[in-house]
């Protein structure tokens, strides 16, 4: 079976990379600007791309938007759903618990007023954020055009793990070269993301390769 995606209007990068390993069927909701007004105007959204997601009757629905996930509680969107809903924000915070990790540095692209709150939002779940930086954008096209995931997380202090936020931010291809060159788990949210449709599915979703690799030790433990 398959995965629904929700994911932003302007994202470019989400579907290409989780396409690589699953069957993505998606629908698009209205964002163009990163910013905590325009993030809560798209979820305005949500509901309504769930109802539509169902129709394919996929084995999941994935809601791929970090900042869209965390800025808000939006439980009550998906309360049409007839198959379990997973945030990109709920999996990042279950696969950092699922990699026993206490303290989690974290590259973003947001602006600072975005940055600070994905730290108060992983601190609210007992994680200890040592180091945070963002990239300060806010046009999300630009976002998806940025390829400098490695360098702003080899740039950040070490810790547990390092923690590369934003579905529109191209990581599936640095993952594994980063681990091995700082010897901690490195997660994404888009590594994120498919981990917990797979895991979220109870194993519905089925991957289209015979191993997932290239990803760091998070897919590789996949139960």
């Amino acid at each position: 079976m398959h995965l629904g995606l929700i994911l932003p209007s302007s994202n470019t990068v989400m579907e290409e990379e989780l396409s690589r390993y699953v069957i993505v069927h998606s629908t698009r909701i209205a964002l163009r600007t990163v910013d905590e007004a325009s993030l809560k105007n798209m979820n305005t959204e949500v509901e309504r791309a769930v109802q539509l997601l169902t129709d394919c009757n996929p084995a999941v629905i994935v809601y791929g938007c970090t900042s869209g996930s965390f800025i808000e509680n939006i439980k009550k969107s998906f309360a049409a759903a007839t198959v379990p809903v997973v945030t990109t924000s709920e999996a990042v915070v279950n696969a950092l618990h699922a990699l026993h990790v206490e303290t989690v540095s974290v590259g973003t692209p947001y602006i600072d007023a975005i940055t600070q709150k994905e730290k108060a939002f992983l601190e609210s779940h007992g994680f200890t954020v040592p180091d945070i930086r963002g990239l300060n954008l806010t046009s999300n096209t630009e976002i998806g055009e940025q390829e400098t995931a490695y360098d702003l997380a080899k740039s950040l202090k070490r810790a547990d793990a390092i923690f590369i936020s934003c579905t529109n931010f191209g990581t599936f291809d640095v993952i594994q070269k980063l681990e091995d060159e700082l010897g901690i788990p490195v997660v994404s949210s888009n590594s994120a993301s498919l981990w917990g449709a797979l895991t979220g599915s109870g194993g519905k979703v089925k991957v289209k390769t015979k191993s997932i690799s290239g990803l760091g030790r998070l897919l590789e433990e996949l139960p």
